[in-house]
């Protein structure tokens, strides 16, 4: 299969492209500057000739986070590339795209979720421009697989990072607790999001919409169960699902639909035995 990926040399979407390479599919690597195909999605005309002749497409180009430019530029720049991405596609006759959103849309920066498991149920508070560029992505999307012979799914993708990056992440974690409950204690290898990618375009069948992406476990070790009370308390109702290390953002959807179960379990523990 051609698959075209956006943000081709990010953080994730160099994995992506490597995940989609080792599986036999053929990848244009897209993306503003480091790639083989230069694209700013933010000029539609680019993004046709870049799709062009492409079977499905993984979107992962975006400003990744407020500050990295203004915030109008964050907002417009990702909500133009998004839709030129699903527009383009559509009059392609490209059928499938893989879209990142981010866990952000919950608002967990502002407030601990209201209950956990964090399901894709979970209402939407974004609490900065690049959330809200990713609610409106999600919007978008809604709108093209209502109206279009498209299916897209959009990915809440929670604290991803690379392997290398993982260890010193989850050091400070152990260091402040605290401060890693708006990303609920959890981390997600970037493979393991290239994995559910990869998983998403080949599924024979699939739902779209929201999907929540995360990394199996909480890297601390102590239970999800304790964490979740000892840090936001009543303001949180606790349901079922939280046995154990769970990562409090709940992946069931993706296992059901696609398959998605992540491969690798970053806790302080394995830096330990990794360590010794």
């Amino acid at each position: 299969m051609k698959i075209a990926v956006t943000g081709s040399s990010g953080r994730i979407g160099r994995y992506v492209v490597r995940e989609l390479s080792s599986a036999g599919h053929e990848v244009s690597e897209l993306d503003i500057r480091d790639a083989p195909m230069r694209v700013d999605l933010t000029d539609a005309g680019q993004v046709y000739g870049a799709l062009a002749g492409c079977e499905a497409v993984v979107h992962m180009g975006a400003w990744p986070n407020p500050g990295h430019v203004p915030d109008t530029c964050t907002y417009s720049d990702n909500t133009a590339g998004t839709f030129n991405v699903f527009q383009a596609s559509a009059d392609l006759g490209i059928k499938r795209v893989v879209a990142a959103s981010s866990n952000q849309v919950y608002g967990l920066a502002g407030a601990p979720p209201l209950y956990a498991p964090v399901d894709e149920a979970h209402p939407l508070r974004p609490v900065n421009c690049y959330a809200l560029s990713k609610m409106a992505g999600e919007q978008a999307a809604d709108y093209f697989c209502r109206n279009f012979n498209i299916e897209i799914l959009s990915f809440r993708i929670l604290g991803t990072r690379t392997p290398a990056e993982l260890s010193g992440d989850i050091a400070q974690i152990a260091a402040d607790p605290a401060s890693s409950g708006r990303l609920l204690w959890t981390r997600t290898d970037a493979r393991d999001v290239a994995l559910a990618c990869r998983l998403a375009i080949e599924a024979d069948a699939v739902e779209p919409g929201p999907y929540n992406i995360a990394g199996p476990r909480v890297v601390l070790d102590v239970p999800t169960r304790e964490l979740v009370e000892q840090y936001f308390g009543g303001r949180t109702q606790m349901r079922d699902g939280l046995e154990d290390f769970v990562s409090p953002l709940s992946c069931e959807r993706a296992r059901r639909v696609f398959g998605y179960a992540p491969h690798y379990a970053w806790s302080v523990l394995q830096q330990h035995l990794e360590d010794a």
